[in-house]
């Protein structure tokens, strides 16, 4: 439990309570969550993560809030095709990268498994993380990610960037994750541990 906790407390003050990752289902929420965090945090989150994590995270989160607060200043249509289009496009896909690393670490409890919120889609059970961190570190370190969650990111950012242009470019604020998103980060490292056993019954 205290490990759990440790866990917890070291991420919950980077995300933003007003709009908890369990109640995002949409595209449109999920801009707004990240609208309002500031750069600089999501920065010094995702240092652990090396600099292609920090990258997406923070343009993920510059370009939302770029491209929200442009279509409100024009309130045009050509305005609002224009930030649709680019939802749909470079900002969509930072987004959706950086919630797969935003949302890794929250409490399994906060939501429900099969809800289709944002949380269900990228978080990772806490039991799995704490028992990788311990058996990599020999228990001396469960505050970094270990390898295989790593791997599980990766992968999942690599689907995310993938749906993220085949989402349509008029009614993107409306689009569910459930609509776009067929697997989740848990699904992926699971998949990957279970091939990593195979792997090592077959070798022995």
């Amino acid at each position: 439990m205290r490990e759990t906790r440790l866990i917890m407390e070291s991420w919950r003050g980077f995300l933003n309570e007003e709009l908890e990752p369990g109640n995002i289902f949409t595209i449109g929420e999920l801009m707004q969550y990240f609208k309002r965090i500031e750069p600089s945090k999501l920065k010094k989150l995702a240092g652990k993560y090396g600099s292609a994590v920090v990258k997406a995270l923070t343009v993920g989160a510059g370009l939302a809030a770029s491209a929200a607060t442009s279509g409100i200043a024009a309130g045009t249509a050509a305005a609002g095709a224009g930030l649709a289009q680019a939802v749909g496009g470079e900002v969509l896909e930072k987004m959706l990268m950086a919630a797969v690393i935003a949302f890794a670490n929250i409490p399994d409890e906060s939501y429900s498994a099969d809800d289709g919120s944002a949380a269900s889609f990228f978080d990772i059970d806490d039991t799995i993380t704490i028992f990788l961190r311990n058996v990599e570190t020999q228990e001396k370190n469960i505050l970094n990610p270990s390898i295989p969650e790593r791997e599980a990111f990766e992968e999942m950012r690599n689907i995310v960037s993938q749906v993220a242009g085949a989402i349509p470019e008029d009614g993107w604020a409306k689009t569910r994750l459930s609509d776009v998103l067929n697997t989740t980060t848990q699904k992926v490292l699971d998949a990957n541990l279970l091939q990593r056993d195979k792997v090592k019954v077959q070798s022995s």
